[in-house]
């Protein structure tokens, strides 16, 4: 095993932070149009990225009431 570098820590938390908004920001689009808060769906995304957060996040979702989108005028 070699030494843990800056350049590898940048590269992991690089990744993680991609991953964050890779997740985030889909889940919080899905929470808005289910009527919930979009902040439960970037704390599922990033937070809980690490607890299976984005999979319970969408189990919990398919049991929601979804809107239906606004006519267009």
């Amino acid at each position: 095993m070699g030494e843990f570098h800056l350049v590898h820590w940048l590269v992991v938390l690089s990744v993680l932070a991609m991953m964050s908004v890779v997740w985030g920001y889909p889940l919080a689009v899905l929470c808005r149009r289910t009527g919930k808060s979009r902040t439960i769906g970037w704390l599922a995304g990033t937070l809980g990225m690490f607890f299976g957060g984005p999979m319970f996040c969408v189990w919990w979702l398919a049991f929601s009431n979804w809107k239906e989108a606004p006519p267009k005028s």
